[in-house]
Order: C-alpha cells, then sequence, then structure tokens
C-alpha cells in the first residue's frame, strides 16, 4: 500500500480550493510568519553546538512544514514532452 496524502487531499477538490484560498489570505500569511519568528526567538542563548544544532534542525523542520502547508493545495501541471530535437530522415 502507497500513502499518497497529498494526491488523496487534493482529491475532494472542494476543500483543496477553500485552503488554496486560505493560504493566499493576507491575515493568515501574517499568522505563519509570527509563528516561525516565534520559534526562532524561542532559541536559548547557549554556547553549546549540540543545542544549537537541534535547534536549528528545529527551524528546518518548521519551515519545510509551512512550505508544504502553503503548497499543498497546488495542483501540479504535467511538463509536456518535448519536440525531438533529430531530423525526421524517414521522410521523403
Amino acid at each position: 500500500m502507497t500513502l499518497q496524502p497529498k494526491k488523496d487531499f487534493q482529491g475532494d477538490k472542494l476543500l483543496a480550493d477553500r485552503v488554496g484560498e486560505a493560504m493566499l489570505s493576507a491575515d493568515f500569511r501574517k499568522a505563519i510568519h509570527a509563528a516561525l519568528m516565534e520559534q526562532v526567538l524561542a532559541a536559548p542563548a547557549t554556547t553549546d553546538p549540540v543545542q544549537s544544532a537541534a535547534h536549528y534542525q528545529q527551524i528546518l523542520g518548521a519551515r519545510a512544514f509551512v512550505l508544504q502547508l502553503l503548497n499543498i493545495a497546488e495542483q501540479t501541471k504535467a511538463v509536456p514532452q518535448p519536440l525531438p530535437t533529430n531530423l525526421d530522415h524517414t521522410i521523403k
């Protein structure tokens, strides 16, 4: 069994459209920015490289989550196949 959460989510067209509209909302984007800033400001004042690295990884995880959330409703379009670059030598 293969899990496809994004595809399953986008299968509900009405839900995907509503969430897509919410992601474009200025209020929602302000809230996301504030939450990310809170995450950064929560960094401990430490010189311990292990704690610093751990908090950096948390910030990277939060950033990845936000990017997934902002793009969950976007439908990816299939890339068209390029035309062949070689000449068809069978044509006379």
